[in-house]
């Protein structure tokens, strides 16, 4: 196939947080990075921060993702969608997980049901 500057390259992956868990299943980028997310019509909070979470490997040990000592957070309600603020928060990272927590920063409680979350992303 042949691409010319005239198509789109957008791509997108569905991640889930299965029922009474508290965090995604990771989820391999590729050479894509992350540039939004869209949130489920449920979930166990109505307003909610996305929480990241990244290894070196796809079965690493994830760590949270931090930003000159602030942790990375996208701000979100349900059945929305919420745009990184700048693509170089997560720009590199391969390897990642979301949990969710309270606009106050409380962990939420694990999913009563499973909860789809679908990854927007671009090439790099």
């Amino acid at each position: 196939m042949t691409i010319t500057r005239f198509q789109t390259l957008d791509v997108s992956q569905t991640v889930t947080i299965a029922q009474n868990a508290s965090m995604s299943g990771a989820i391999d980028l590729g050479v894509n990075t992350l540039v939004g997310i869209f949130m489920p019509a449920a979930i166990e909070a109505t307003t909610t921060n996305l929480l990241f979470w990244t290894a070196p490997t796809l079965a690493g040990t994830y760590v949270q993702v931090y930003d000159g000592g602030t942790a990375l957070t996208i701000p979100m309600a349900v059945s929305t969608y919420g745009k990184l603020a700048g693509i170089d928060d997560v720009f590199g990272l391969r390897f990642i997980k979301i949990s969710v927590a309270t606009a106050a920063g409380v962990a939420v409680p694990q999913a009563t049901a499973l909860r789809l979350f679908t990854l927007a992303m671009m090439p790099i």
